[in-house]
């Protein structure tokens, strides 16, 4: 039997396991402990950027996953082939879906609770980070990731702590669903390198990366999240209730 998972995070696309928890990850692993990414698909419904055929985005965007989690020293590593939907208000600039018949992404796939399920029996993670309700900025992947994560966790009966990305201070129109953080995580210098190392693995969300970086500079080295159920101060240490 496999060995219990400290920590899984469990997200919709290459990129999102490194914006939120990247440096999670490497303290994590650095500590000895168990870490797993359950990616469920391969954002294939992306930018190329020129640098690969649309049609070969998703296999290219699979590689440069497996980079970044090299870097990130992950354990366990799950990616899966459910398709790629497109956000509600598509960003102005390289069109998306590349004029193929684009599937309505994750949302319509709801044996992938089934899937979780089976998978969290099989690793028995002790915690999970994935998207709170709103799913940070409201892409319906990230929105039924965060559903079918709830509900796989559910019916595990597993005692599990589940923490999702809870930014400080979101956008008005990211609103609704909002959960405040009541953990936060201030990452040393050398993790931060190394995070940032890992996202530029990415290079095909080269645009994604710099308006994060616009906008959100202050994010980049602090990693925030909403652990369900706690109602006590907000925790400044790392994530206490796993650390060696």
């Amino acid at each position: 039997m496999i060995k219990p998972m400290d920590l899984l995070v469990v997200v919709p696309h290459p990129d999102d396991e490194v914006f939120g928890a990247g440096g999670t990850l490497i303290q994590y692993a650095d500590w000895g402990l168990e870490t797993g990414l359950i990616t469920l698909t391969k954002g294939e419904a992306g930018r190329t950027l020129g640098l690969c055929a649309p049609e070969a985005l998703g296999d290219f965007r699979a590689e440069e996953l497996r980079r970044a989690v090299e870097i990130l020293k992950v354990g366990h590593f799950e990616l899966y082939d459910f398709p790629n939907g497109l956000p509600n208000n598509p960003v102005d600039g390289e069109a998306r879906g590349h004029g193929f018949s684009t599937p309505q992404g994750v949302a319509d796939h709801p044996e992938i609770v089934d899937l979780l399920l089976w998978r969290l029996e099989v690793l028995r993670p002790r915690a999970i980070i994935t998207f709170g309700p709103n799913g940070s900025n409201r892409h319906p992947d990230h929105v039924a990731t965060h559903r079918f994560v709830v509900k796989a966790v559910e019916k595990s009966g597993q005692k599990i702590k589940l923490f999702f990305y809870a930014s400080p201070q979101p956008l008005p129109e990211y609103l609704e669903g909002w959960l405040p953080p009541n953990h936060v995580r201030h990452l040393p210098m050398e993790v931060l390198l190394q995070k940032l190392r890992a996202m530029a693995q990415h290079r095909t969300q080269a645009l994604s990366v710099l308006n994060f970086m616009d906008r959100f500079s202050h994010r980049l080295a602090s990693e925030t999240f909403h652990l369900a159920g706690y109602e006590g101060p907000i925790q400044h240490e790392l994530l206490w209730y796993a650390r060696p």
